[in-house]
């Protein structure tokens, strides 16, 4: 490790130890707001083996109950007036896009299991279902729920990576018998849950394939090792008002380390390289996981001939792949029309025109500066003094002297998602 690495640590360390201070002070932290407390009404992986319909039935019932609880003595509208409950739970609950009635009853089914990441939601992969769904009439598109996830953050409190694990395992079996193959679709830590699955099921002949998003096989803080210790001392990192209907603004501790504990458990090192095609994107600038590793990953564990890796650069060269082995293609993304100077872990899967992420849409990632109002405001409310990056650009806080809103879309979706298309249809050279 670096000096600057054990500086970051160490800064890290001493930030969790005073929250574990706070908590441990008569009344020092007694004003914790609810959702940061177990609602009653967590989501688990379903116990036996429901049909699907009914499994998105019960979770959608589980959000409602978790919801009404928790801010019944809030606003109708906790994340503001534009997402009623009805709409908060239509963005966070499991779904499935059936195949259309045109598909032909003997024609062969192709099924996609999409798998979100960690604090998120279904929401998060509902363009990248919408565009699969259409690649085929005869296509079927599912998304399961990680438990911990979709009520309040205090549902991830004591939340076990074996959870996790099991929807998956679930969401992959409720195809069976009702497709003819299977890719698993994977968005940060969903990419890591597949990839496990992929390597743990390696004679299963109904998997096609794999699409990772923003894949999390590695940290860039190195910090990110002593969650599993931290955890019994200090539940949160930095709590959050909590203003996205679609995903958790605050990150437990405890589900930072089962995350942790689960990337340590795959053993990327030992493992053989996969034998199916694996479609890979990421954003060179990404600050919540570690782009080196996705690189290894992609040019190590995947056959040559198999892959396909979108790397988006920065303007910053120092976001290039260091490799740049067979199947990768560098894409340069900037756009004046955004403001855009890079995209983001958390903007790839949504487009431009997205109504809770897009360009013009009324949520504003600002979070990092959580820390100074007046610059959180103005990075929320300046539609001219900021532009849209990742936060590893960020130079005290600034970019190029503006403040920055984290990128929440990716202006060449339509086409990253005509790429996807072309490489699993096997028509284009991978």
């Amino acid at each position: 490790m670096d000096v600057t690495g054990l500086v970051r640590l160490t800064v890290n360390y001493l930030r969790l130890i005073s929250i574990a201070l706070c908590l441990l002070m008569s009344g020092a932290c007694s004003d914790m707001p609810d959702q940061l407390s177990p609602s009653g009404h967590a989501v688990t992986a379903p116990s036996a083996a429901p049909a699907f319909h009914d499994y998105i039935g019960e979770t959608r019932e589980q959000l409602r109950q978790a919801l009404e609880v928790v801010y019944q003595r809030g606003p109708l509208a906790p994340f503001g007036e534009h997402y009623p409950l009805e709409r908060t739970l239509e963005m966070r609950s499991p779904f499935e896009i059936s195949e259309s009635p045109l598909c032909p009853e003997d024609s062969p089914r192709t099924g996609y299991l999409l798998l979100h990441g960690l604090t998120d939601s279904p929401y998060l992969l509902t363009a990248v279902a919408r565009s699969l769904a259409g690649r085929s009439p005869c296509s079927v598109v599912r998304s399961v729920l990680l438990p911990g996830h979709g009520t309040v953050p205090g549902d991830s409190l004591d939340v076990h990576r074996n959870e996790w694990r099991d929807i998956t395992g679930y969401g992959v079996n409720s195809f069976k018998g009702r497709v003819d193959e299977l890719y698993l679709v994977g968005y940060s830590a969903g990419a890591t849950l597949a990839v496990e699955y992929a390597d743990q099921h390696r004679d299963d002949s109904l998997l096609a394939g794999l699409m990772l998003l923003s894949p999390a096989f590695g940290f860039p803080d190195a910090s990110v090792a002593l969650s599993p210790y931290l955890r019994w001392f200090a539940p949160w990192l930095e709590p959050q008002q909590e203003q996205d209907a679609a995903k958790y603004e605050t990150l437990a501790i405890n589900a930072g380390a089962e995350f942790y504990l689960l990337v340590q458990e795959i053993n990327l090192a030992a493992m053989q390289a996969l034998n199916l095609p694996v479609f890979m994107v990421v954003s060179g600038a990404d600050s919540t996981v570690d782009v080196a590793a996705a690189e290894q990953f992609f040019c190590e564990k995947v056959q040559e001939g198999q892959r396909k890796l979108i790397w988006y650069s920065s303007i910053n060269d120092g976001h290039l792949p260091a490799a740049g082995c067979s199947g990768t293609d560098v894409e340069l993304v900037s756009d004046e029309r955004f403001r855009l100077v890079s995209l983001s872990h958390v903007g790839l899967t949504m487009p431009a025109d997205d109504p809770h992420y897009g360009a013009d849409a009324g949520y504003r990632q600002c979070l990092h500066y959580s820390d100074n109002t007046e610059r959180m405001l103005a990075c929320i409310n300046d539609d001219i003094g900021t532009v849209y990056g990742e936060r590893s650009l960020l130079d005290e806080g600034l970019y190029d002297g503006m403040l920055m809103r984290r990128t929440t879309f990716n202006p060449v979706f339509a086409e990253m998602m005509v790429q996807v298309d072309c490489f699993f249809s096997a028509t284009c050279e991978r």
